[in-house]
């Protein structure tokens, strides 16, 4: 606007209050949180919003995203300088109309929701803002230069909102009902199966809260500073304070290299050895309640402390500080550190917190399935039923296949374009960076797979360089590569300009380099695979399709696992580990295409 008068600004400032207020009406249905902010579960906002008023009849749309897209369409039609057009000011009117009706509704049946008066308030106090501005000369000499777009903006705006919330929302409730689904086999797996019983033991030791011989058996493999970790013991608290047929056994992983030798040289959480230590120490100085005191404790501070404030914690805790300090630091309390963490490596565990109740892993990670509470509801009353039973978690190794097995099959895209090598039905995807050595290793480790199992493979390599040059996405990684943009758009450029053969032939070319490999030196190869010259080969490396095949693989790569590369999918299901724990890349496939090939056979029609 050419005159922003304070009436503009007090306008557009209750119109943002509207559209807060929405969005936090709105704010379960999206994902953002699981109640809303200040309302418990009975609530005013929760009977209203989740009650026959909160959802349009016949549509099925909610009432707060119908709000969010409205506010939002009257604010970008109030930029756009709407508020002397009499078209605009009838579609406020609506609305105002509406937050009256609304207003009328919490009166009459009793339930008053201070984030709907909100939004209704300040809708009507936009709606005299509105009609003040009409009177202006300011607004008048601005909505007559922009009649046109305020006509038409605001209500296409507000059908586009309303759409895409509907379709977000459809999308995440198709989500929520495949993780509900993992759930549910999580549960009934939990009572139920054969698998190797020398994983049994692996499950004893650590602190045991409640009693050895409680029917429902949960075992957490934990890090003090692990905010899930903190998440699922607040959980576990709450059960074991209203349960008596539940017992707690607790076992140390942190992710730091300093006391868990499993994990090579990470090192996520500075603190989270001497937090375990400390809780040891704990335990040999005062036994199961000095124990339960200081577990308790190190969540409570998320696992940090110092050397300045650790002494005066542990005396208002009721220590003798000196005393815990000298055996934390001894060399006992280390050993038993790594003990816990050599016993979560065996069963396959790489990151906190990994709980098994009964023996079978809670799939807590999948999300939108059932909480911890109601599961250990299904197996006390599956144990009354007599249908439970505990069971020996799968080892390591077997794990690795599990944890692709169970996985969410995915449809990505940019897939339509891809090349392809091996000529079988169980698909192999990997997304990697030329000059990364993990990428070349299992580029490798596939191409051997393919040979010893001729037929069953495809193969294709998607793009993901770590480089800032086109990948916005990497600027945290530690380490990244100058130049891979350039290597993966000559592939994707050699493939326009040659068809598979000339693609593969420079694909295998990079793979073949060790280190770093020269700009200049690549590009001659390209061109000599495609038979071009430079100018060619130049033209079509800055061509929009190049670069749409990029995009289309990184964002293809984020939707499966943002953190590292190289990533791999079989069968349309991410493979979180191809190797360790004792099982190389040829034996984890073998293992994985044994599987799809009895997946396969299960889902076939019975000949006649």
């Amino acid at each position: 606007m050419k005159c922003k008068s304070i009436i503009f600004y007090i306008g557009a400032v209750l119109l943002l209050g509207a559209i807060g207020a929405s969005v936090t009406l709105a704010g379960t249905k999206l994902g953002l949180f699981d109640f809303i902010p200040g309302c418990a579960e009975g609530s005013g906002c929760d009977l209203i919003t989740n009650g026959p008023w909160g959802v349009v009849p016949w549509l099925n749309i909610p009432v707060s995203f119908v709000g969010l897209a409205w506010f939002s369409a009257l604010f970008i039609g109030w930029v756009f300088g709407g508020s002397g057009v009499k078209k605009y000011r009838c579609m406020v009117l609506i609305g105002v109309l509406a937050s009256f009706g609304f207003i009328g509704i919490m009166i009459a049946i009793g339930s008053f929701c201070k984030w709907c008066a909100l939004a209704h308030v300040c809708n009507i106090l936009f709606w005299v803002i509105c009609l003040r501005c009409g009177a202006s000369s300011c607004c008048k000499d601005v909505c007559t230069q922009k009649t046109s777009r305020s006509n038409a903006v605001p209500w296409v705006c507000f059908i586009c909102f309303v759409v895409f919330l509907q379709t977000f929302i459809l999308i995440g409730n198709s989500i929520k009902e495949e993780n509900k689904q993992k759930s549910d086999e999580n549960i009934k797996k939990m009572g139920s199966g054969e698998v190797e019983t020398s994983t049994l033991k692996l499950l004893g030791g650590g602190h045991r809260i409640g009693s050895v011989n409680a029917p429902i058996q949960v075992v957490m493999f934990t890090d003090y500073q692990c905010p899930d970790c903190k998440r699922i013991e607040g959980q576990l608290a709450s059960i074991m304070k209203t349960r008596s047929d539940v017992s707690v056994v607790v076992k140390h992983f942190p992710l730091n290299f300093d006391c868990n030798d499993t994990i090579g040289k990470f090192k996520l959480h500075g603190n989270a050895c001497w937090a375990a230590r400390a809780a040891e120490a704990a335990a040999i100085v005062g036994g199961q309640e000095a124990w339960e005191k200081m577990h308790a404790w190190l969540f409570s501070q998320k696992g940090s402390f110092t050397d300045k404030d650790f002494a005066g914690s542990l005396t208002a805790l009721g220590f003798n500080a000196q005393e815990v300090i000298n055996v934390m630091m001894g060399d006992e309390t280390l050993q038993t550190v790594r003990e816990n963490c050599v016993d979560g490596k065996a069963l396959g565990v790489y990151f906190t917190p990994m709980v098994f109740i009964n023996g079978v892993e809670y799939l807590w990670y999948y999300g939108g399935g059932d909480t911890l509470q109601n599961i250990i509801n299904v197996v006390a009353r599956n144990i009354e039923d007599g249908r439970s039973n505990k069971v020996a978690p799968p080892t390591a190794k077997r794990k690795l296949v599990e944890d692709w097995r169970r996985g969410k099959r995915r449809v990505l895209p940019g897939a339509e374009t891809l090349s392809w090598i091996g000529g079988g039905d169980i698909e192999f995807v990997v997304w990697g960076d030329y000059q990364a050595g993990l990428s070349k290793e299992i580029d490798e480790e596939i191409k051997k797979t393919i040979k010893a199992n001729p037929g069953k493979i495809s193969y294709t390599f998607r793009h993901f360089p770590v480089d800032e040059t086109c990948n916005a996405g990497v600027s945290s990684m530690p380490t990244k590569y100058e130049g891979s943009c350039l290597l993966a758009k000559l592939v994707v450029a050699a493939d326009a300009l040659g068809g598979d053969d000339a693609r593969w032939n420079m694909h295998n070319w990079l793979m073949s380099q060790g280190g770093v490999i020269p700009l200049d030196v690549a590009q001659r190869k390209a061109a000599e695979f495609t038979g071009v010259d430079n100018a060619t080969l130049q033209a079509v490396l800055g061509g929009i399709d190049v670069n749409n095949q990029m995009r289309m693989d990184i964002l293809a790569k984020n939707n499966v696992w943002r953190k590292s590369i190289p990533v791999l999918m079989v069968d349309d299901r991410f493979v979180p580990r191809w190797r360790g724990d004792g099982v190389t890349a040829q034996e984890l496939f073998s293992q994985i295409l044994q599987v799809v090939e009895e997946e396969s056979t299960a889902t076939k029609p019975d000949s006649e």
